[in-house]
């Protein structure tokens, strides 16, 4: 069996949520995990699954069903920790020693990198959009990396592979760090 974190998104209509858990039934799969994040084109669902399908059977089946941009990494014993419990534990760690917060963020957030950057790396200034000329493609952000300002000019920089931040993860990092 494998043991897995999916992500995908999708409509925000009623039966999306039941589409999906029906296709993972279908290959066999146990949810032991299920957060639901809304986003800026849908709804993002993700869970955590014991289940023996390939991952590449998985995602046709999620897509089938309705899913798109279909995310499968490798899941551990320790991401089915209860997440409220997780997240107090966390704050309790950051109360007690807040110089460790690029790490607390990190764990909270499950990056596989955390650091502090300072200076002008740090903050991405108005004039630099303001130096586009018309017509210049505004190159997208790297949905991988997120960066999280805690004060002027100086922020903590999150990488993950695998799995893009979510627009609700960025929101619970600023709050965080604010």
């Amino acid at each position: 069996m494998g043991f897995f974190r999916i992500r995908t998104t999708v409509d925000e209509r009623p039966g999306r949520l039941a589409s999906l858990a029906t296709a993972l039934a279908g290959k066999g799969g146990n949810i032991l995990g299920l957060s639901v994040q809304p986003d800026t084109d849908g709804t993002v669902d993700e869970f955590v699954t014991d289940i023996p399908a390939s991952p590449e059977a998985v995602r046709a089946a999620l897509e089938a069903a309705g899913g798109r941009r279909v995310r499968i990494v490798p899941a551990t014993a320790h991401e089915l920790t209860d997440e409220p419990t997780r997240t107090l534990l966390l704050a309790a760690r950051l109360r007690s020693a807040p110089w460790r917060l690029p790490e607390i963020l990190g764990e909270l957030l499950r990056a596989d990198d955390a650091r502090w950057v300072y200076g002008a790396s740090a903050v991405r200034s108005r004039e630099e959009d303001g130096d586009r000329a018309d017509g210049e493609a505004l190159e997208l952000p790297d949905p991988t990396l997120l960066v999280v300002p805690v004060a002027p000019r100086r922020s903590i920089r999150l990488r993950r592979s695998g799995l893009p931040f979510t627009l609700t993860e960025a929101a619970r990092a600023a709050r965080w760090c604010g």
